[in-house]
Protein backbone atom coordinates (compact mmCIF):
# COMPACT_ATOMS: atom_id res chain seq x y z
CA UNK A 1 0.00 0.00 0.00
CA UNK A 2 1.20 3.58 -1.01
CA UNK A 3 0.94 5.88 1.84
CA UNK A 4 0.66 10.24 1.67
CA UNK A 5 2.10 11.92 4.66
CA UNK A 6 -0.54 13.54 6.57
CA UNK A 7 0.09 17.49 5.43
CA UNK A 8 -1.55 20.79 7.09
CA UNK A 9 -3.81 21.70 4.89
CA UNK A 10 -2.70 19.62 2.08
CA UNK A 11 -2.25 21.15 -1.05
CA UNK A 12 -4.52 20.82 -4.05
CA UNK A 13 -2.45 17.87 -5.69
CA UNK A 14 -2.60 15.70 -2.64
CA UNK A 15 -6.39 15.73 -2.54
CA UNK A 16 -6.40 14.86 -6.07
CA UNK A 17 -3.67 12.10 -5.96
CA UNK A 18 -5.56 10.69 -2.30
CA UNK A 19 -9.15 10.84 -4.38
CA UNK A 20 -8.27 8.84 -7.17
CA UNK A 21 -5.82 6.97 -5.79
CA UNK A 22 -5.85 3.83 -3.33
CA UNK A 23 -3.38 5.64 -0.77
CA UNK A 24 -3.89 5.72 3.02
CA UNK A 25 -2.64 8.00 5.21
CA UNK A 26 0.29 7.01 7.50
CA UNK A 27 0.68 7.54 11.00
CA UNK A 28 3.78 5.66 11.45
CA UNK A 29 6.16 8.15 9.28
CA UNK A 30 9.04 10.47 10.54
CA UNK A 31 8.52 13.79 11.01
CA UNK A 32 9.88 15.84 8.42
CA UNK A 33 11.25 19.55 8.91
CA UNK A 34 10.45 21.87 6.25
CA UNK A 35 7.84 20.29 4.71
CA UNK A 36 4.13 20.14 4.50
CA UNK A 37 3.38 18.42 7.46
CA UNK A 38 3.40 21.72 9.36
CA UNK A 39 2.66 24.07 6.80
CA UNK A 40 0.75 25.58 4.23
CA UNK A 41 0.61 28.02 1.10
CA UNK A 42 -2.27 30.68 1.14
CA UNK A 43 -2.65 33.90 -1.34
CA UNK A 44 -2.07 36.86 -0.28
CA UNK A 45 -2.07 40.61 -1.31
CA UNK A 46 1.65 40.13 -1.41
CA UNK A 47 1.68 36.92 -2.86
CA UNK A 48 2.06 33.30 -1.49
CA UNK A 49 2.57 32.83 1.87
CA UNK A 50 3.56 30.03 3.92
CA UNK A 51 2.37 29.78 7.19
CA UNK A 52 3.50 27.12 9.73
CA UNK A 53 2.67 25.61 12.80
CA UNK A 54 5.83 25.90 14.87
CA UNK A 55 6.47 22.62 16.59
CA UNK A 56 8.48 21.79 19.30
CA UNK A 57 12.19 20.82 19.12
CA UNK A 58 13.07 17.25 18.85
CA UNK A 59 16.26 18.11 19.67
CA UNK A 60 17.57 16.75 17.20
CA UNK A 61 16.12 13.01 17.54
CA UNK A 62 14.12 11.19 15.09
CA UNK A 63 10.62 11.13 16.02
CA UNK A 64 7.30 9.77 14.70
CA UNK A 65 5.17 12.69 13.62
CA UNK A 66 2.22 11.16 15.93
CA UNK A 67 5.06 12.56 18.70
CA UNK A 68 5.49 15.72 17.58
CA UNK A 69 3.72 18.35 20.19
CA UNK A 70 3.01 21.77 18.72
CA UNK A 71 4.59 24.82 20.21
CA UNK A 72 3.13 26.57 23.41
CA UNK A 73 4.30 29.59 21.55
CA UNK A 74 2.25 29.20 18.82
CA UNK A 75 -0.85 31.48 18.78
CA UNK A 76 -3.52 30.26 16.26
CA UNK A 77 -5.46 33.83 17.02
CA UNK A 78 -2.09 35.07 14.18
CA UNK A 79 -2.88 32.41 11.94
CA UNK A 80 -6.44 33.30 11.57
CA UNK A 81 -6.32 36.50 11.31
CA UNK A 82 -3.51 35.88 8.53
CA UNK A 83 -6.32 33.85 7.17
CA UNK A 84 -9.26 36.28 7.30
CA UNK A 85 -6.87 38.84 5.66
CA UNK A 86 -6.35 37.06 2.37
CA UNK A 87 -9.59 35.42 2.14
CA UNK A 88 -12.21 37.86 3.99
CA UNK A 89 -13.25 39.15 0.90
CA UNK A 90 -13.49 35.70 -1.30
CA UNK A 91 -17.22 34.27 -2.02
CA UNK A 92 -16.71 31.48 1.00
CA UNK A 93 -15.32 33.16 4.15
CA UNK A 94 -18.28 34.61 5.47
CA UNK A 95 -20.06 30.76 5.49
CA UNK A 96 -16.85 29.22 7.01
CA UNK A 97 -15.46 31.80 9.32
CA UNK A 98 -17.20 30.07 12.36
CA UNK A 99 -15.88 26.81 11.45
CA UNK A 100 -12.37 28.27 10.95
CA UNK A 101 -12.47 29.60 14.88
CA UNK A 102 -13.41 26.12 15.67
CA UNK A 103 -10.17 24.69 13.94
CA UNK A 104 -7.54 27.42 15.03
CA UNK A 105 -8.70 28.71 18.65
CA UNK A 106 -8.92 25.42 20.43
CA UNK A 107 -5.77 24.19 21.41
CA UNK A 108 -4.33 20.81 20.40
CA UNK A 109 -1.09 19.44 21.80
CA UNK A 110 -0.18 17.29 19.11
CA UNK A 111 0.49 18.13 15.39
CA UNK A 112 -1.18 14.94 14.17
CA UNK A 113 -4.54 16.03 15.77
CA UNK A 114 -4.99 19.58 13.86
CA UNK A 115 -3.86 18.30 10.85
CA UNK A 116 -6.41 15.20 11.42
CA UNK A 117 -8.98 17.79 12.27
CA UNK A 118 -7.67 19.73 9.06
CA UNK A 119 -8.18 16.97 6.97
CA UNK A 120 -11.35 16.30 8.41
CA UNK A 121 -12.84 19.53 7.64
CA UNK A 122 -11.72 19.47 3.60
CA UNK A 123 -13.44 15.94 3.47
CA UNK A 124 -16.60 17.55 4.33
CA UNK A 125 -16.33 20.18 1.53
CA UNK A 126 -15.38 17.19 -1.00
CA UNK A 127 -17.87 14.74 0.45
CA UNK A 128 -16.86 12.14 -1.78
CA UNK A 129 -13.51 11.99 -0.55
CA UNK A 130 -13.24 8.38 1.27
CA UNK A 131 -12.50 9.43 5.05
CA UNK A 132 -12.48 5.71 5.90
CA UNK A 133 -9.03 5.66 4.63
CA UNK A 134 -8.09 8.17 7.51
CA UNK A 135 -5.93 6.67 10.73
CA UNK A 136 -7.09 7.15 14.22
CA UNK A 137 -5.51 9.98 15.52
CA UNK A 138 -6.22 9.63 18.97
CA UNK A 139 -3.72 8.46 20.66
CA UNK A 140 -3.13 8.32 24.69
CA UNK A 141 -0.23 10.38 25.95
CA UNK A 142 1.14 7.63 27.79
CA UNK A 143 1.08 5.39 25.00
CA UNK A 144 3.32 8.11 22.67
CA UNK A 145 5.68 7.91 25.98
CA UNK A 146 5.58 3.96 26.05
CA UNK A 147 5.44 3.18 22.26
CA UNK A 148 8.37 1.59 20.31
CA UNK A 149 8.04 0.88 16.87
CA UNK A 150 10.69 -1.80 15.10
CA UNK A 151 12.99 0.43 12.62
CA UNK A 152 11.84 -2.23 9.72
CA UNK A 153 8.32 -1.77 10.16
CA UNK A 154 8.79 2.09 9.93
CA UNK A 155 9.40 2.63 6.15
CA UNK A 156 9.44 6.11 4.64
CA UNK A 157 6.08 6.55 2.82
CA UNK A 158 6.61 5.75 -0.90
CA UNK A 159 5.62 9.35 -2.35
CA UNK A 160 7.73 12.25 -0.99
CA UNK A 161 6.14 16.05 -1.66
CA UNK A 162 9.41 18.29 -2.17
CA UNK A 163 8.92 22.15 -1.81
CA UNK A 164 11.05 23.35 -4.62
CA UNK A 165 12.60 26.95 -4.99
CA UNK A 166 11.41 27.65 -8.55
CA UNK A 167 9.15 26.11 -11.17
CA UNK A 168 6.73 23.30 -9.72
CA UNK A 169 5.74 23.90 -6.33
CA UNK A 170 5.44 20.02 -5.87
CA UNK A 171 7.33 17.15 -7.04
CA UNK A 172 5.71 13.64 -6.79
CA UNK A 173 8.03 10.50 -6.88
CA UNK A 174 6.38 6.77 -7.57
CA UNK A 175 3.75 8.18 -9.58
CA UNK A 176 1.83 9.83 -12.27
CA UNK A 177 2.26 13.68 -12.48
CA UNK A 178 -1.12 15.56 -11.25
CA UNK A 179 -2.89 18.06 -14.24
CA UNK A 180 -4.31 21.11 -11.98
CA UNK A 181 -7.13 23.32 -13.25
CA UNK A 182 -7.50 27.17 -13.20
CA UNK A 183 -10.36 28.54 -11.30
CA UNK A 184 -11.35 32.38 -9.64
CA UNK A 185 -9.06 33.46 -6.77
CA UNK A 186 -9.39 36.91 -4.75
CA UNK A 187 -6.54 38.57 -6.16
CA UNK A 188 -6.56 37.37 -10.08
CA UNK A 189 -6.32 41.19 -10.76
CA UNK A 190 -2.98 41.20 -9.01
CA UNK A 191 -1.15 38.16 -9.96
CA UNK A 192 -1.61 35.22 -12.69
CA UNK A 193 -3.18 31.98 -11.17
CA UNK A 194 -1.42 30.61 -8.42
CA UNK A 195 -1.54 26.82 -8.62
CA UNK A 196 -1.25 24.01 -5.98
CA UNK A 197 -1.55 26.26 -3.19
CA UNK A 198 -3.53 24.74 -0.22
CA UNK A 199 -6.57 22.88 -0.36
CA UNK A 200 -7.72 26.15 2.05
CA UNK A 201 -7.64 28.34 -1.36
CA UNK A 202 -10.28 26.06 -3.59
CA UNK A 203 -12.51 26.02 -0.40
CA UNK A 204 -12.80 29.86 -0.13
CA UNK A 205 -13.10 30.56 -3.89
CA UNK A 206 -15.45 27.73 -5.08
CA UNK A 207 -16.90 26.33 -2.21
CA UNK A 208 -18.46 22.99 -1.83
CA UNK A 209 -17.66 21.08 -5.51
CA UNK A 210 -16.29 17.81 -6.83
CA UNK A 211 -12.43 17.23 -6.61
CA UNK A 212 -12.55 16.35 -9.96
CA UNK A 213 -12.75 20.09 -10.21
CA UNK A 214 -9.26 21.08 -9.71
CA UNK A 215 -7.31 18.48 -11.18
CA UNK A 216 -6.78 14.55 -12.39
CA UNK A 217 -3.64 12.34 -12.13
CA UNK A 218 -2.62 11.93 -15.85
CA UNK A 219 -2.41 8.23 -16.32
CA UNK A 220 -1.44 8.64 -19.78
Amino acid sequence: MTHLPLCCFAPISWYVLYAENNFEISNEEYFQKQTYRNRFDILTGNGVQTLTIPVESTGGERKLLREIRISSEYSGKKTLQAIRSAYGNSAMYDFVEVELEELFLKEEKFLIDFNMKAHDWTCRWFPKIPKERLIESKIPEERLIESKIPEERLAEPKIHFVKELVGERWKQRGTRPVELNGYPQVFADRFPFEKDLSIMDAIFNLGKTSIKTLGRVNNS
